[in-house]
């Protein structure tokens, strides 16, 4: 209970504090306190430096939203600040959530460094490529570090047994998670993915994402002991056929990912989050099929008996699992 209530506490105190966060630049543009990139760079380093020595010296949860508040509008304004030299303005940004991740505490700050570093670093690579593709390739760096940080996860733990490590885990999970959320998502957006061969990386962003789901079905066929050769191909030829009609949407087989990442390692609250995603993903993917209906009908009838067929397998093999 006290975890849900820390979680409300948190998810309140971001929304709090990006709305004043906006609130509060928009007083200092309209009483022209920044006249220029120089006065904005400056203020901004100096908001940052002083939500870094706030966040070190008290740790309160009355805190969160002023440190919020003043962090954005910081990296706004430094950003404002730099923003004639677009590669200088990146990297700065990296510096800096790479130095927030490290040398704040609690979860609010080395979270938002997180969103801030993924930003920078993908913004930097569409500014280069003058391109959107670095935007939907994002997916797989992104999918992948959240999946592989899941599945090694009690090795990390093994291998740092710092209170500092454990501290930084939650906001770097949850951080990554968010990210995945939010790449999935510009995804499913239409002018973000409607650049000339976008069907082609939408295949290879989608064979990459099934990669992932399959190294998950094998560590779930792993705690429900299904070791028969025979059954394991068979799920996962399952699994694939499944999968096959998103091939041209990957948001969808994304949020399929992350379902089975956040059910298996017990994360109720981004399972919920990720089935959302999912909720919104079908039916966009429906309506983006640029198919007849009764086409449509027909692919989802037999994905709809694939899924069944899964459900009786995994259903019967759990119930002969717990009689064991």
């Amino acid at each position: 209970m006290a975890q849900k209530h820390n979680l409300t506490i948190q998810v309140v105190s971001i929304i709090g504090g990006i709305l004043t966060a906006i609130f509060f630049l928009g007083f200092l543009a309209l009483a022209r306190i920044i006249q220029s990139e120089i006065s904005s760079l400056i203020i901004g380093t100096i908001l940052i430096i002083t939500t870094l020595i706030i966040s070190r010296v008290v740790i309160r949860p009355f805190l969160d939203a002023m440190n919020i508040t003043l962090y954005i509008a910081g990296c706004v304004l430094a950003g404002f600040g730099m923003s004639a030299n677009i590669h200088a303005l990146f990297f700065i940004l990296i510096i800096i959530s790479i130095l927030t991740f490290f040398l704040s505490r609690g979860f609010i700050l080395p979270f938002l460094s997180v969103i801030l570093f993924t930003i920078s670093l993908f913004g930097e690579a569409v500014y280069v490529f003058s391109s959107f593709y670095p935007l939907q390739i994002a997916v797989v760096p992104i999918l992948a570090a959240f999946l592989f940080t899941n599945v090694f996860e009690a090795k990390l733990f093994k291998c740092a047994e710092t209170g500092n490590y454990f501290s930084k885990y939650r906001p770097f999970h949850i951080g990554l998670f968010v990210s995945g959320i939010v790449s999935l998502g510009g995804l499913s957006i239409n002018y973000l993915v409607s650049e000339t061969n976008s069907w082609f990386i939408s295949c290879i962003l989608s064979v990459c994402i099934w990669i992932g789901l399959l190294i998950m079905i094998q560590r779930i066929m792993q705690v429900m002991k299904v070791d028969n050769p025979v059954n394991q191909v068979g799920i996962y030829i399952l699994c694939i056929i499944i999968c096959l009609p998103t091939v041209f949407a990957p948001y969808l087989s994304g949020s399929l990912l992350l379902i089975l990442i956040c059910f298996h390692y017990g994360y109720r609250a981004e399972c919920a989050a990720a089935l959302l995603l999912f909720i919104y993903a079908v039916p966009k993917y429906y309506y983006d099929l640029n198919l007849s209906l009764l086409t449509k009908s027909i692919t989802l009838f037999f994905i709809g008996i694939a899924c069944i067929t899964a459900w009786y397998f995994f259903t019967q093999k759990r119930t002969r699992h717990e009689k064991i």
